[in-house]
């Protein structure tokens, strides 16, 4: 997780951010075996101040809750949840949130992150056909 934390801090845009942690991170999650899926949730990733460290921390309580690993404690720190929701893919597009991110997935509303559930598969990595920016 620290990897993504690096992400966060030195990512060249802000596609590169939400790709690399609502692509990228769930798709190796998925292919990492049990063990190494355990060790990547333990260690709380360093805080970055910015609201990424919402997104980062839903991803990880989503994959941890989708193949049946403990949510890590750090998820619950206050400063990895939001107090007004962002749906960081509207602003990406430059539009409004559309109504899919109603539906997005309970991790991410509990963040106060709004992604577009379409942005995840079934098994919470990235779809076939990539992410959907």
């Amino acid at each position: 997780m620290s990897e993504y934390a690096e992400t966060i801090l030195l990512g060249r845009s802000d596609t590169e951010r939400y790709r690399m942690l609502v692509c990228d991170l769930p798709r190796r999650f998925h292919a990492a075996s049990p063990d190494v899926r355990a060790r990547c949730l333990a260690d709380p990733p360093p805080l970055t101040s910015t609201r990424w460290d919402a997104l980062l921390a839903a991803v990880a309580e989503h994959v941890a809750i989708l193949h049946g690993c403990s949510i890590p404690s750090w998820c619950d720190e206050p400063e990895r949840h939001l107090r007004i929701p962002w749906a960081p893919l509207s602003e990406l597009s430059g539009g409004a949130p559309s109504s899919a991110w109603i539906d997005a997935p309970g991790a991410f509303v509990r963040h106060g992150v709004l992604i577009d559930p379409a942005s995840l598969d079934a098994r919470g990595g990235e779809r076939e056909y990539g992410c959907l920016i």
